[in-house]
């Protein structure tokens, strides 16, 4: 009789327990909910919080050397709108006239590939007849009425919209930036006051210094190896003979901000344009294969020497990182993805029961590999 009890308090934990996780798992929902559809607030947010880490170490140092913290931050702030018309400036003209030239340029690269372009349009035009023949005989012949809309307005919201949002986005985020880095340990301080234990107050301090040192030596060594790596880029294709090696360069530099689809991407279009520039394929084919050469250095080589193992990420996570930051806020999401990452593994890292998590997110440890039995 006396075990009736401890049955009913074992099963009334088990539904507490239920009750909980499925408390959890609608919570987790609704915030992945307000973080897609609440991107256009968000993502200038994340940016500039990003961005002012990064500098936070520098404005900080220059504190100590009694400058005040928004004559630096203001400094920054210029230093970064200078590099980033310069960089657009050298790169606008040459995309631009990229693109003005597409057909011309997919017409040169289809006359090389004219062999494979017949045996492609011979199976698509037999696959075409085939789906003719099963939809005549399935359906009955039914008039078929097509409104065509005029392709101008559709131009339009394309040309002008995504412009002047990027436009927005990009002023938003240095706004909050520069004001982020010119309030100093203003935040620091509020979080301290607000946090009712000095046992929380010490763990939450030590977790806001740590990201701020991760994060913020995760994008300065990343953009230091992606220097190196378009620098690298642009000498081997001015030795191969490439036109506008500097611009590649650059390229190179920010598509190695994304890991994995930006090498690819580079690949493709730097093997693209050097099939329509020069008249042999074969050495045409170089260029990607030393981009893809270049690549696999700086991931395989260059990036696991200088980046410590706490900035280091196992391919997996890196993986579904990118995927569900890309469908959640498009390409800055994508860039932003790995230092998302990083901080959310160094929150694993200081909480005991996401210890888990962390552990997934890290790189494997040197010698830790389980045989199978």
């Amino acid at each position: 009789m006396a075990s009736a009890p401890v049955e009913l308090l074992a099963d009334d934990g088990n539904a507490t327990k239920q009750v909980r996780n499925l408390l959890r798992a609608i919570l987790l929902i609704l915030a992945i909910t307000v973080i897609y559809y609440a991107r256009d607030l968000l993502l200038p947010v994340v940016l500039a919080f990003f961005l002012a880490l990064t500098f936070r170490p520098a404005i900080r140092h220059s504190s100590k050397h009694r400058i005040p913290p928004l004559l630096a931050a203001a400094l920054f702030f210029a230093l970064l709108v200078v590099c980033g018309f310069s960089v657009f400036y050298f790169v606008s003209g040459p995309v631009v006239a990229w693109f003005e030239d597409a057909p011309k340029l997919m017409q040169t690269f289809s006359e090389k590939f004219r062999g494979l372009k017949s045996s492609l349009e011979t199976i698509t035009s037999l696959t075409e007849k085939l789906q003719d023949v099963s939809s005549v005989a399935s359906t009955p012949e039914v008039q078929e009425v097509v409104i065509r809309e005029s392709a101008l307005p559709a131009i339009f919201s394309i040309v002008t919209g995504y412009p002047i949002q990027f436009l927005i986005t990009l002023l938003s985020t240095l706004v909050l930036a520069v004001f982020l880095m010119a309030s100093g340990d203003l935040f620091y301080e509020k979080l301290v006051r607000i946090l009712p234990t000095l046992s929380a107050r010490k763990r939450a301090l030590h977790i806001a210094y740590d990201i701020e040192n991760q994060v913020s030596g995760y994008i300065s060594t990343l953009s230091a190896i992606n220097f190196v790596m378009g620098l690298l880029v642009a000498i081997i294709f001015h030795v191969l003979g490439m036109p506008l090696p500097y611009l590649w360069g650059v390229l190179a530099f920010l598509f190695n901000y994304v890991p994995y689809i930006g090498a690819l991407a580079g690949i493709a279009l730097s093997g693209f344009m050097a099939i329509v520039t020069f008249d042999s394929v074969g050495y045409a084919l170089l260029i990607p294969l030393a981009y893809a050469a270049c690549s696999i250095i700086e991931s395989e080589i260059l990036s696991p020497q200088i980046m410590g193992r706490s900035l280091q990420m196992n391919s997996v996570a890196i993986l579904l990182s990118l995927a569900f930051w890309t469908w959640m806020w498009g390409i800055a999401g994508c860039a932003l993805a790995l230092p998302l990452l990083v901080t959310i593994k160094v929150f694993c890292d200081h909480m005991e029961g996401l210890s888990g998590l962390g552990e997934f997110i890290a790189t494997r440890q040197t010698g830790n590999s389980i045989e199978p039995v």
